[in-house]
């Protein structure tokens, strides 16, 4: 262990944030436009001290269409704070921080962080943690800008991504579960998750009528006349209606909807939030079947600081705003609307819990000084917010399982101690460093005049 941490003691504290290609043509295999490696350390890089039990990392941002214009990301901002050179035309969409094969961060050196763990898992990982999850890390991490809505979708749970793996891995790329975090980092963050509840979906069905020129009336007096246990399959038989229903019936359906919500609007009455975010898909997806799909799922609105957690078979989609994520190592999506991308419609249909329900908002709780931990149900990760006021210091104990960490704002000197307690050294972090933590590692954080905001996962 002494002899890993003095070879991390050769490396800057400080961290390169750099776009990735996956494809030598400029496209990743996702299809996201990516930017080639720097031919060598940035100026900001290069000008870092040595020695710091810590690993910095170069992460991978990805140019998806719904992402942000450069000028406005702030996946963008934080490519830009690291010293790299951003591509003016480009969309910045996410910011991937971890080990998983379609986007690995690496070390500054060139060499993968995969690898790294791999071949010292006990003290990249903790003895526990590596007996639990293996040999890689359990969690993904990533900042999201998100300026056009995402597709209607799911995340498998183990099972199911292992069949889908297994049947259409150039689709379905890894065999892993996919539960999720999102907190918001603006005040404009919204999306569609989970089914809303038997009473709102009812009063949608009421007033929607174009939902019922698609599945037509039998089906819709089928799930209002339901109750108890018959609901869920009466939900599952209404949506599966509409999802698969033919684009033509779909495409006059939606038109119509628009046509009606427009005149409204011109009459010069209040539309609702949902009849509103109608009008905003139908710009960015004409006629989809998503669009119809807003009825039947929550919109939630966040405050920045505030979170919500997706388990397995859960529908979602982000609409619009800033985010970190955090969830289970898997690039797993099974899509059925609002995008240009491969539609898996029966395989969601089939997969969904249907569970009927108000989504639970986390606000995270207050651990230590200056420090919110946000906890979700799932056993593969945990985020927490640290926001050092100026000129104050603020603690990262040292955890038995590996971290990583965030700077988004500020600016710092951190100082790092092994597990052994030798050889702590300090250097300065500013916005856009990510580093690695190995498990039982202490980081000391001492926030400059203007403090500091990080993320630790």
């Amino acid at each position: 262990i002494d002899s890993i941490f003095q070879s991390l003691a050769t490396m800057s504290a400080g961290t390169l944030v750099e776009k990735v290609t996956a494809a030598p043509s400029g496209r990743s295999s996702s299809g996201a436009t990516a930017q080639p490696w720097s031919d060598g350390p940035t100026e900001k890089e290069a000008s870092r001290s040595t020695a710091a039990p810590i690993m910095p990392l170069r992460c991978a941002a990805q140019n998806y269409a719904w992402g942000r214009p450069a000028c406005e990301s702030e996946v963008a901002g934080l490519v830009e704070a690291s010293g790299e050179a951003l591509d003016a035309g480009a969309r910045y969409a996410e910011l991937w921080m971890g080990t998983h094969p379609s986007a690995p961060s690496t070390l500054r050196d060139g060499s993968s962080l995969r690898e790294w763990v791999r071949a010292n898992p006990t003290e990249a990982m903790g003895e526990k943690v590596a007996a639990r999850f293996g040999d890689d890390l359990p969690y993904l991490f990533k900042v999201l800008s998100v300026q056009t809505a995402l597709s209607i979708q799911a995340h498998p749970d183990k099972a199911l991504a292992q069949k889908l793996h297994a049947e259409k891995p150039n689709i379905y790329k890894d065999g892993n579960h996919k539960p999720e975090m999102a907190i918001a980092i603006s005040d404009d963050f919204t999306a569609l998750c989970s089914f809303v509840t038997p009473a709102e979906l009812r009063e949608a069905l009421r007033l929607v009528p174009e939902i019922s020129a698609v599945v037509g009336e039998e089906r819709v007096q089928s799930y209002m006349n339901c109750s108890g246990p018959d609901t869920p399959s009466e939900l599952k038989l209404l949506y599966g209606k509409l999802m698969s229903a033919p684009n033509d019936a779909v495409e006059s359906a939606v038109g119509e909807l628009v046509q009606r919500l427009e005149v409204k609007q011109q009459q010069g009455h209040k539309l609702s939030n949902k009849e509103s975010l109608v009008l905003k898909l139908n710009q960015d997806y004409p006629l989809d079947v998503g669009i119809l799909s807003v009825y039947f799922l929550n919109l939630v609105e966040l405050s920045a600081g505030q979170a919500i957690c997706l388990t397995a078979n859960e529908p979602h989609a982000y609409l619009s705003g800033e985010l970190v994520e955090i969830m289970a190592t898997s690039d797993n999506v099974v899509r059925a609307g609002l995008t240009p991308k491969l539609k898996d419609v029966e395989v969601l249909l089939e997969m969904l819990t249907y569970k009927q329900e108000a989504p639970h908002i986390l606000g995270g709780e207050t651990v230590r000084p200056y420090t919110k931990q946000y906890l979700p149900p799932m056993d593969e990760f945990q985020l927490e917010r640290v926001d050092i006021p100026a000129n104050t210091s603020a603690t990262i104990p040292a955890v038995p399982g590996p971290g990583l960490v965030l700077v988004q704002h500020g600016s710092a000197t951190g100082t790092a101690t092994g597990p052994s307690g030798d050889g702590a050294v300090s250097e300065d972090v500013t916005r856009g460093d990510v580093f690695f933590v190995p498990a039982n590692t202490d980081v000391s954080i001492a926030a400059g005049g203007e403090g500091a905001k990080l993320w630790v996962a």
